[in-house]
């Protein structure tokens, strides 16, 4: 059992983080798929055996357990990158009128605004055109340069990781959404002007079909920037890239 404690270790932790990505999620792969490739990266990874007493039965708890856990934080990672197209679909969502209504996704049985989902679609789609996905394939088998098997983390690090990470996810989602938010605030104060020069216009009746107007003439218009800049966010220079080598390396550090 000794020799396959490596093995053991590096397919708990490729089983975690397969399971939880946005891209590996899904209802439709079945579970045999995400186990083999789980343990298709562990075999080409073979790192070495961990020496732990046999007649024990903590250590290897212990050892199951921190391997969950390593992949876990980074499954999370990609996960809070991800959050910036959700959260950027919300917030155009709302101003638009489309805040009432989501569309469930049978992907991973949750109703989802429309917009996050529209964009959540377009970047996997980008995400594979830059070869996003080899990018992250490599920067999983490369955690064990990084956080090897049996050693611990540096929490502090990992936890001010954490929290630049979520405030630039904030202003990525921001950023995605600033434009078409900007458009709409300027068609409500034109609105505003209207309704008190002609009182007569009822606004509330044309005031939703033109913020949708106006909204979807923005998203087509801004359509080739969202694509520009979610290509170079999954690139191989791009934030996720850069975030995750950051947590890594605030964790361990190249061995």
């Amino acid at each position: 059992m000794q020799e396959y404690s490596g093995l053991l270790a590096a397919f708990i932790r490729f089983s975690t983080i397969i399971f939880l990505l946005p891209l590996f999620n899904m209802r439709q792969i079945p579970f045999m798929v995400k186990a083999g490739l789980g343990a298709l990266l562990a075999l080409l990874v073979s790192p070495e055996a961990v020496v732990l007493a046999e007649d024990a039965l903590w250590p290897w708890v212990l050892l199951i357990l921190q391997e969950f856990a390593v992949g876990l934080v980074l499954s999370f990672v990609v996960i809070l990158v991800f959050a910036c197209i959700y959260f950027a679909g919300q917030l155009i969502d709302v101003p638009m009128g489309f805040g009432m209504v989501s569309i469930f996704d049978p992907s991973t049985g949750m109703q989802i605004p429309v917009f996050s989902q529209f964009y959540h679609l377009l970047a996997s789609l980008m995400l594979f055109a830059v070869d996003g996905h080899l990018w992250l394939l490599r920067a999983l088998l490369r955690s064990y340069d990084y956080i090897p098997v049996a050693s611990w983390v540096h929490r502090d690090a990992g936890f001010q990781v954490f929290l630049e990470l979520g405030g630039r996810v904030f202003a990525l989602g921001l950023q995605i959404a600033l434009p078409i938010m900007g458009t709409l605030l300027l068609t409500d104060v034109a609105l505003g002007i209207v309704t008190k020069a002609v009182p007569q216009i009822n606004v509330f009746v044309l005031g939703f079909p033109i913020k949708i107007t106006v909204g979807m003439v923005i998203v087509l218009l801004v359509l080739p920037l969202y694509i520009h800049f979610v290509a170079a966010l999954f690139g191989q220079d791009g934030y996720l890239m850069e975030a995750f080598y950051g947590l890594m390396t605030h964790w361990g550090g190249p061995s």
